[in-house]
């Protein structure tokens, strides 16, 4: 069986970061460690510069990437 995409979702760049509020709460840039900041900006150019992709959502998908890499090794956000 087939599913059907939902293409407007897909391509909404609020998505992403509304999915990042939901499954880790408020979420900040600011609150992020310094180590993990820096990998964060990192991966925000990369995801804007080479993908392509318009900086609210490079930055939201790099913050998204960026806390589950975190809850992997199990650092903690600091509050």
């Amino acid at each position: 069986m087939y599913g059907v995409l939902d293409l407007d979702s897909i391509f909404d760049p609020d998505v992403v970061e509304t999915t990042v509020l939901a499954r880790y709460g408020e979420v900040s840039v600011e609150s992020l460690p310094g180590d993990w900041r820096v990998w964060f900006e990192e991966r925000a150019a990369i995801k804007e510069y080479d993908g392509g992709l318009p900086r609210e959502r490079a930055e939201a998908e790099a913050l998204a990437e960026t806390v589950r890499m975190m809850r992997a090794s199990k650092r903690r956000i600091q509050d």
